[in-house]
């Protein structure tokens, strides 16, 4: 064989090897590893840690550049920073000390912002509450900060007042402080209010750099709180390497650039609002623009006004999108790419082909977790898939793998040798990742809550003695190394000896001309083992639905037993401020609990739907009916 042709073989031969195991993909990711890495011993090195330094060194490099946009105003970071430094002086007058827990309690808005570097460039630790909380839960995320101070949006009064005698009895201080509503009322009669004629009074000099001294990796940066849907908020604990590694990689994981301007809908109390929206935009240089709360109505007016160029999503907010009518800005826009997770399959083609959006990235990761993955999406390849590790990775990462689980139990199936299962491909399992307990960088798990940290650890899984975190989610990897997401553990159920997985179904009945959106879950039933399929369905404006054409569609995209039993319609669905679907109260009303101001069920016999009526419920408890 010539020369040249021995070499144009050998070209076409790696480019086939590159294109089918994704060498050069996984190098390149490796080697954005290795930086990341490198950087985290630089700062360790130099005594710069403390995420405070992440917006300080920007801050210092370009003071007059405008880094925040809400409604039309523009902040410097020359104006935050002064800001920030009256609010941390304040707090330093009220004896606030390094590692103290201070509680926040801020809509999105620059006050938010402020807030959380006031507390933090004093060494205390910002504790992020849910602004949708009152009452109990409220409290419990007061009681477990063991918070000297909570600082509140006066728009919250109402709820903080809910509060206000079991607080002030463990010596918590609570003062108001923000933006208020969109009329401009910043103050509230009922609580003291830190106004700026208060906090004029305070120096807007740096505090002393020695608080952000000595911090280690593990060394607490902020506390975050789980959603609490299926009890009291959990307060997880980001140490300051995780919550810079995170700006790190998703900046580079997104290819963010300075000229980004980004869109951040979802709430700054949650990671995937403060690290992966506002804080990848930090790090690259970028400009944020921050609004209150996500709005499908406003979505385009904001985007084309402010040339965004990347917004983040999480949930169902991308499905929102594509519900609404078509907006005459939807495609004259500069977005280059939408950046987030939990966008389901069946809305990730629609996004992109009506609203004229190239790229895609989805990723997944926990606030309390360990590892997680990315899929850089421009094509078809990969559509829906959560992550993706090429096998040069897959040789390389062996701390992250799939397990068998009992979907009853929700434990992992042991083998005779007492050991867990890995899944093979096509196979959903529960992702686990290894810990290492004497590792520089360790998991830390939930603040002051032995408990819950250990019920995330699995124990003795391959070898005596190792530790896993597990995630609570079934994913499955394919032979391409593209990783999807399958359901949480608790919203799989069992029916008929077979497991359901929630996310199949919805995605199923999604498909359905005429829906808008659909919640899967299994509800018990009498005299039956297991648990029934049930929908709840939001259907489009001025659109029905046809019972038997309905089943039909579903049965040929779904196992027999996958087919919901039971439907209920609602005009909208109950979701997290961060749009997750709430299953746990629909679970418990079951199929004979449903309000009566709500629609009736409906359930499935002879091929179509039909109202199931208190007489079908009686002969179901009686036995008579076997479904």
């Amino acid at each position: 064989m010539e020369p040249g042709t021995l070499a144009v073989a050998s070209l076409l031969s790696a480019m086939y090897l590159d294109s089918r195991y994704y060498v050069t993909k996984d190098l390149s990711r490796i080697w954005n590893l290795v930086k990341i890495f490198l950087r985290a011993k630089k700062i360790q090195r130099e005594d710069k840690m403390h995420v405070y330094y992440r917006f300080k060194e920007r801050a210092k490099e370009e003071p007059d550049r405008v880094f925040l946009i809400f409604e039309e105003q523009k902040y410097t970071f020359r104006q935050l920073e002064q800001a920030s430094n009256r609010l941390a002086h304040w707090l330093l007058s009220q004896n606030v000390q390094p590692k103290d827990v201070v509680c926040m309690m801020h809509q999105n808005s620059p006050a938010f912002v402020i807030s959380f570097l006031a507390i933090s460039k004093i060494g205390a630790i910002p504790s992020f509450i849910n602004t949708s909380l009152a009452e109990g839960s409220l409290f419990h995320c007061i009681k477990i900060a063991k918070t000297k101070i909570f600082l509140f949006d006066p728009v919250y009064a109402g709820q903080v007042a809910t509060v206000e005698t079991d607080a002030k009895a463990l010596g918590v201080a609570l003062y108001a402080y923000g933006d208020g509503d969109r009329d401009g009322n910043t103050e509230t009669e009922d609580f003291p209010t830190l106004t700026p004629e208060v906090l004029s009074k305070f120096s807007s000099e740096d505090t002393d750099e020695a608080y952000l001294r000595n911090v280690t990796p593990k060394d607490a940066a902020m506390l975050i709180y789980t959603s609490g849907t299926t009890g009291f908020p959990k307060a997880a604990i980001s140490p300051h390497y995780r919550v810079s590694f995170t700006l790190w990689i998703t900046a580079i994981g997104a290819y963010m650039r300075r000229d980004d301007v980004t869109y951040t809908v979802l709430p700054l109390y949650h990671s995937s609002g403060l690290f992966v929206s506002f804080g990848s935009t930090l790090v690259s240089g970028g400009t944020v623009v921050l609004a209150r709360k996500f709005s499908a109505s406003r979505f385009w007016e904001d985007i084309y006004n402010y040339d965004i160029t990347v917004f983040h999503y999480i949930g169902e907010l991308c499905r929102y999108l594509v519900n609404q009518k078509p907006h005459p800005l939807e495609r004259k826009h500069k977005v280059r790419l939408i950046f987030g997770n939990g966008m389901r399959p069946d809305v990730w083609k629609q996004i992109r082909r009506r609203f004229n959006i190239p790229d895609i990235l989805e990723f997944y990761g926990a606030t309390e977790g360990v590892g997680g993955f990315f899929n850089y999406n421009t094509g078809e390849l990969g559509v829906g898939a959560i992550g993706h590790a090429g096998k040069l990775i897959q040789l390389i990462k062996r701390d992250v793998k799939l397990i068998r689980i009992d979907a009853i139990s929700e434990e992992p199936l042991r083998g005779r040798d007492g050991f867990c299962q890995e899944c093979d491909y096509g196979e959903a399992g529960e992702m686990i990742s290894r810990l290492d307990p004497n590792a520089e960088f360790p998991f830390t798990g939930y603040y002051d809550n032995e408990a819950a940290t250990n019920k995330k650890i699995l124990r003795n899984a391959f070898v005596k003695g190792d530790m896993y975190f597990r995630s609570g989610d079934l994913i499955t990897l394919d032979n391409l190394g593209y990783y999807y997401f399958g359901d949480r553990l608790g919203d799989t159920f069992r029916w008929h000896s077979e497991n359901v997985a929630t996310t199949e179904v919805s995605q199923a009945i999604c498909e359905y001309r005429g829906i808008a959106e659909a919640n899967v879950y299994g509800a018990l039933v009498p005299n039956h083992e297991g648990r029934a399929g049930m929908a709840v369905i939001v259907l489009k404006p001025d659109t029905s639905l046809d019972f038997a054409n309905f089943y039909h569609h579903l049965a040929e995209r779904l196992p027999r037993y996958a087919v919901p039993i039971f439907l209920r319609f609602s005009e909208s669905l109950n979701t997290t401020q961060t749009f997750k679907q709430q299953k746990v109260r629909l679970r418990n009303e079951g199929i004979d609990k449903v309000p009566e101001n709500e629609q009736p069920i409906y359930w499935l016999k002879d091929k179509t739907y039909v109202p199931f009526t208190a007489k079908d419920y009686a002969q179901v408890v009686a036995g008579k009916h076997k479904l």
